[in-house]
């Protein structure tokens, strides 16, 4: 597994992703590789030893999209 981290996100209106880019341009300051991705994009978590998953909270639950990503890797995102 890489020394790589991943930050994933799902957005509504853009600010999720911008968090996401701010959190991902911290840790690269720190001398980590990171790549910063929306949910939907992400293929394959094999490369990476961390994920950092963001998701805007609507009426007390995450975007659809977010939770189905998370059921959808949860064996693996257990290992990492």
């Amino acid at each position: 597994m890489a020394d790589r981290i991943l930050v994933a996100y799902a957005t509504r209106y853009g600010s999720t992703a911008e968090v996401a880019e701010a959190i991902g341009e911290e840790l690269r300051k720190a001398g980590i590789t990171v790549d910063v991705q929306p949910v939907g994009e992400v293929q394959d978590l094999s490369p990476y030893r961390a994920a950092v998953i963001g998701s805007p909270i609507y009426m007390g639950k995450w975007l659809p999209e977010s939770q189905v990503f998370i059921e959808k890797n949860q064996q693996y995102l257990r290992t990492i």
